[in-house]
């Protein structure tokens, strides 16, 4: 039974990822990765293909959260086993954009080796993620947060801070904007 849910799943997947990359296969993508387990919210535009780790277990999917009006360009990659990544509201992921929540001891034990450690992954709502990022595990990118192009974050990121670099470090705050005039808050 195990074998067969699991086939199904992996079927949704591959169906997702060999839609055409283009218009309403870009929403249609998303509605085959939720019938793989995925938590995917309302108006989430996943450009194809996403690069998954996939087992049999179960929680290699289910461990993935996408909030709504979510855009994921093309190669996103997600590495989900035994771990969580949690991607709020409103949020930006550019090609190429790698979360991983797995890493290695720097100490090599004998018999060991370097084992496997696993954290969760979190990015707050209205964050802005560049093309080729790396997100390594235990970070949390938070509200309004901007990640330049080809960083790789190794710590938390502060809300409305911009970041960039290898690894990456704070650039500078990000201004709120203000109220226009007679607008309704």
């Amino acid at each position: 039974m195990k074998l067969l849910t699991a086939f199904k799943r992996h079927l949704f997947i591959t169906v997702g990822n060999t839609l055409p990359i283009y218009g309403p296969f870009n929403r249609l993508r998303a509605s085959m990765f939720r019938k793989a387990g995925m938590a995917i919210g309302r108006d989430v535009t996943i450009i194809g293909p996403l690069n998954l780790e996939l087992s049999l277990n179960e929680e290699t999917i289910r461990g993935i959260s996408i909030g709504d009006n979510v855009y994921l360009n093309a190669q996103t990659r997600l590495a989900c086993r035994n771990s969580r990544i949690s991607i709020g509201d409103d949020v930006q992921v550019g090609p190429r954009v790698s979360f991983e929540t797995a890493t290695h001891g720097i100490v090599f034990e004998p018999e060991i080796g370097r084992g496997t450690d696993h954290q969760a992954i979190r990015v707050g709502n209205k964050v802005w993620i560049g093309a080729g990022a790396t997100i390594l595990p235990g970070v949390t990118i938070h509200e309004a947060a901007v990640v330049a192009a080809g960083s790789v974050v190794t710590r938390d990121v502060p809300a409305h801070t911009l970041v960039g670099g290898v690894p990456a470090r704070k650039i500078r705050d990000i201004e709120r904007p203000a109220h226009r005039h007679g607008a309704i808050a």
